[in-house]
């Protein structure tokens, strides 16, 4: 497999992965019914539980959206390209870190989500690890990450010497 269809494999994993859990979390306080459990609680703090969910499922899906889009950038790896895939590695890193620093409290019966969820995280922080590793090696090894236009291999360069009153100044 090419380095260009490992990149690709992993960062549409992930990103389907990513795109995942921001659509779970959309859905997420409807499925656990967070109003009725929220009602003790003062009106600013239940809204704020609710809007920084709601965010962070933008965000999340988001990130998804620009790794799938990464994932199509081999050969054009810009800035953006290359910020994108490591701000949402760095984001399941710390995520997963997070998680098994401090766990999530659950009762006994839902122990299992705890280990899925961390489990989740670490996989996703691995498949961007492993698209970076392969980024980092092609470009590490000396390999064109753009392919040079115009030059085949046995053909000689055919590119046009500068012309005018600069290149006969540099001539003479």
């Amino acid at each position: 497999m090419s380095t260009a269809a490992v990149w690709k494999a992993c960062l549409l994993a992930a990103g389907g992965c990513c795109a995942a859990m921001a659509v779970y979390h959309f859905w997420m306080p409807y499925q656990w019914d967070w109003t009725s459990k929220l009602r003790a609680t003062p009106p600013a703090i239940a809204w704020g539980a609710f809007m920084i969910n709601f965010c962070f499922s933008v965000l999340l899906l988001w990130g998804a959206a620009l790794t799938v889009l990464a994932a199509f950038r081999w050969a054009q790896q810009d800035g953006l390209t290359r910020c994108a895939v490591w701000g949402m590695g760095a984001f399941w890193v710390l995520n997963a870190g997070y998680q098994a620093l401090f766990p999530m409290p659950l009762p006994e019966d839902f122990r299992a989500v705890g280990w899925f969820l961390l489990g989740f995280a670490v996989v996703v922080a691995f498949l961007y690890a492993v698209a970076i590793a392969v980024s980092l090696s092609a470009t590490l090894k000396g390999r064109e990450l753009i392919p040079k236009q115009g030059l085949t291999s046995g053909a000689p360069n055919n590119a046009q010497q500068p012309t005018g009153p600069a290149s006969a100044a540099t001539e003479a």
